[in-house]
Order: structure tokens, then C-alpha cells, then sequence
């Protein structure tokens, strides 16, 4: 039996223990009220896409910190262990526009439209609001959040797709049992963000249009039972918050475990370049797991639409970097520049030689490695460099 047989099948099994489970928390009356989770979205062209998700609320969202081994532990299962609610009807207004979405099985739910107005001025963000109407199942009062889905300025130079684990925030996603204690932190106060990411990060952003005029598009292969740590980390670190495009465990979660990509990336890449087809892109990944070779084949697949690709060096020392390699030649033969490093003051130096971003960001991008650099926090000192 083949591998995708075993994986279809356990995704089925998985599947209808869910639902057997649920009927019996409501047979027993042990189910939790819901939430709901918007995650920012965006718009572009008149098109708005918007992803968000209907959960039982566990007290996992919003958690308040915890230096609590065990507490993290149960937490992290929680958020991985979610109750979702399918079939939930909901609400949405906004940018001249209104509709309605029912949530699937697995809880998500995606509101996609076009033809939208354009908001006036300069502003980053649209405002929209989503409210949950009802559940079947659930007694509860209509709930709203206000979302928000990224304006694309006409003003915007280029854009960024970004990886997130050890690429802005140091995980060890490559090496998941070693770093488990990161791996499970529960809150963005216990992520540890790498030394002058933020400095270059709002410099690649900034523009005729003020701060936030260069769109970033973060890709990766986190689930997005992730995406609310990630959110509230970026804006903790000061790095420029983007639409998210995240995995779902619910279809794919051995995959996720085994650190298997099956495309994922290549296929976000490919949908935010369609959706903003005037525009080049900047790439900056890890060489902890294929960032490299997926950048290389986007590369080839988009000629002319990446200005550069940056790559941040988190192996241990030693480590064979062939493969990273090889595909930055891969890169630098399609003539686009680029770099390979500990940290990314040589992306900076690239992007400011280039003029991408403005004259003196390297000085202030070293300023922040240097100011960084060693710092202890509640797992050592800082891994700037990660040992073996």
C-alpha cells in the first residue's frame, strides 16, 4: 500500500474519531462555548480573501505567560488538540460590501470577494467585521471581531514572502525534540526573535506610502494553530505584521510532523504572486529545511519577478550546505542576486546597495545584532548562532 494510501487513511480515521468525540462531549454535555478566530487577510485588486476559524474556547487564545514547564506542556496540547465546530453560520461587512460563510468540518471558514471598494488614503488595513451567528449544537449569544486584510498600496515598490520559523523567530523546527521547550512555548513573550530582523524588516516595508507601503506575505509551513503566537510576536518584536499563509493540521497533520512540505509552499508562493501580478518580491528564508530549493524553483517558475533571495544560515556549524547551495547557484543563474548568512546583515547590505531600502539601514541592522547578541533569556543566551 502506497504512502498516500496510508496517509488518506489515517486522515479518515482521524476524521471520524473527531466526530465520535464531539458526540459524546454533547451527549455529556462537556462541550466549551465557541470563539472565533479571524486571521489578517488580504486585499488587492478589489479581491478580498479573508481565512478565519470556529473553535471551542479552551483558554488557549490569548493566554497569559508562563514560565510553567507543565502548564506550556498542557496548553500546547491544547492548541494542538482543538474542538472545531462546523456547520457554524457567520457574518461579514465591510469595504462597501456584505455576505455570509458557514464554516467546514474542520472549522475554517474563508471569505473571498470581489469587486470591493478601495478605502481612502494611504492606510495599510482594511476593517472588517465578522460575527458569528449560531452553531448548531451551541447556545450562545452572536459574537464580532473586527479582522483586518492588507491593503496592497498602488504606491507599494515590491513586496516581501517571508518564511517565519528560524527565519524571525527562533523555533529549532529543524531540530523539533532538541529545542522542545521552544517548540512549546505558549506565548510570544517566550519566542526569541533573531537579532536585526526587525530593523531590516521595517526597512524592506517602508515606503512612499509610510510604514507599511511594501507588503510582506509571510509563507511557511507552521499550522495555523500557530497563527494568533505569531501575530502578537511580530508585534510584541516591532516586525511588520502580514497575511499569513499557514497549514492546516486537519488535512495534512503527519505531513506537518514529519516536516514534509508536499507543495505547500510553492503553492502560496504561486497564489500571492497571481494576486499581485505588478509587483516584483523580495524572498528570505532558513537552510534549516527547504527554503532554498522551493526560493530556486519559484525563481525559475516567475522570471523577472524576484529582486533578490536571502537566506538565514541556522545549522549547526558544519553542517553539510550543499543542497542550499547548489540551489543559491540555481538563483544567482537566473540573475538574481543572493546571500547566505548568520544573521542578515549581508541581506541588508545587498537591499541597501541596491537601493531598496534607505541609505544607513546596515549600520542600524548591525546595531541590533550587536545590541542583541548574547543576551540572556530564559533559554540561555541568545542563539544567534545555533551549536550542534
Amino acid at each position: 500500500m502506497s504512502v498516500r494510501a496510508l496517509r488518506a487513511i489515517g486522515e479518515h480515521l482521524l476524521r471520524r474519531s473527531r466526530i465520535v468525540r464531539f458526540a459524546v462531549k454533547q451527549r455529556l454535555r462537556l462541550t466549551d462555548q465557541p470563539t472565533l478566530v479571524v486571521y489578517p487577510g488580504h486585499f488587492t485588486g478589489g479581491r478580498l480573501t479573508l481565512l478565519g476559524r470556529v473553535l471551542e474556547d479552551e483558554g488557549v487564545f490569548g493566554a497569559a505567560h508562563s514560565n510553567s514547564t507543565f502548564r506550556n506542556l498542557y496548553l500546547t496540547f491544547k492548541r494542538y488538540e482543538t474542538d472545531e465546530i462546523g456547520g457554524a453560520r457567520l457574518q461579514w461587512e465591510g469595504l462597501g460590501q456584505s455576505g455570509e460563510v458557514v464554516s467546514q468540518r474542520d472549522g475554517y471558514f474563508r471569505i473571498e470577494a470581489e469587486g470591493l471598494t478601495m478605502p481612502e488614503g494611504d492606510a495599510p488595513w482594511a476593517r472588517i467585521r465578522v460575527t458569528l451567528q449560531k452553531a448548531r449544537g451551541y447556545d450562545f449569544a452572536p459574537m464580532s471581531v473586527e479582522a483586518r486584510a492588507r491593503v496592497v498600496s498602488p504606491k507599494a515598490r515590491f513586496a516581501i514572502i517571508s518564511d517565519i520559523d528560524d527565519t524571525i523567530i527562533h523555533t529549532g523546527a529543524f531540530k523539533m525534540l532538541r529545542h522542545w521547550r521552544i517548540v512549546t512555548a505558549n506565548s510570544p513573550e517566550a519566542r526569541l526573535p533573531f537579532p536585526g530582523v526587525s530593523r531590516f524588516y521595517r526597512a524592506l516595508c517602508e515606503g512612499a506610502a509610510g510604514a507599511e507601503t511594501n507588503p510582506v506575505f509571510y509563507v511557511s509551513s507552521s499550522p495555523w494553530n500557530l497563527a494568533d503566537i505569531f501575530e502578537r510576536f511580530m508585534a510584541l518584536r516591532s516586525i511588520p505584521v502580514g497575511p499569513m499563509l499557514l497549514r492546516s493540521l486537519s488535512s495534512d497533520a503527519l505531513g506537518w510532523l514529519l516536516r514534509r512540505h508536499h507543495g505547500h509552499k510553492d503553492r502560496m508562493i504561486d497564489a500571492v504572486m497571481a494576486a499581485n501580478p505588478t509587483l516584483p518580491f523580495i524572498l528570505i528564508g532558513d537552510s534549516g529545511q527547504k527554503d532554498a530549493s522551493v526560493y530556486a524553483s519559484a525563481v525559475e517558475r516567475h522570471p523577472g519577478r524576484v529582486l533578490a533571495v536571502h537566506i538565514h544560515d541556522v545549522l549547526p556549524a558544519g553542517s553539510p550546505m550543499e543542497t542550499v547551495k547548489a540551489a543559491l547557484r540555481r538563483i544567482e543563474a537566473a540573475g538574481v542576486p543572493t546571500t547566505l548568512g548568520r544573521t542578515l546583515a549581508d541581506a541588508a547590505r545587498q537591499a541597501e546597495g541596491a537601493g531598496l531600502i534607505a541609505p544607513g539601514t546596515e549600520n542600524a541592522v548591525l546595531a541590533e545584532i550587536a545590541a542583541e547578541e548574547g543576551k540572556p533569556s530564559r533559554f540561555g543566551r541568545f542563539p544567534l548562532i545555533v551549536q550542534p
